[in-house]
């Protein structure tokens, strides 16, 4: 009998459809480059600058994606970010206003 059989999927090469290849630029002009999924968080990539950049806060950098800043709450898909596309990180800076 049939009944005992399972139904499997046949076996799948892993593919890079899945997978979004992004890169962030530091103020420096160093490059990292980031492998993720379309519904990764931005929160979880930004936290990897960080930790990866020795920065002890990930809000303490701006990340901008074609001069427009990033929610860390936003996903790859909802940025509607590209294979290969660039964000720019930049440490963020309180005042520099005229003082009296």
């Amino acid at each position: 009998m049939e009944g005992n059989k399972r139904n499997k999927r046949p076996f799948e090469e892993p593919s890079d459809k899945n997978h979004i290849n992004l890169k962030i630029k530091s103020q420096d002009g160093t490059f990292m480059y980031y492998k993720v999924k379309p519904t990764s968080i931005m929160k979880r990539i930004f936290m990897s600058y960080s930790e990866r950049k020795q920065i002890l806060n990930y809000k303490t950098v701006r990340f901008l994606y074609n001069g427009n800043r990033v929610s860390s709450r936003s996903t790859v898909n909802q940025l509607g970010l590209e294979d290969g596309d660039e964000i720019d990180a930049m440490l963020d800076q309180e005042g520099g206003g005229f003082a009296n």
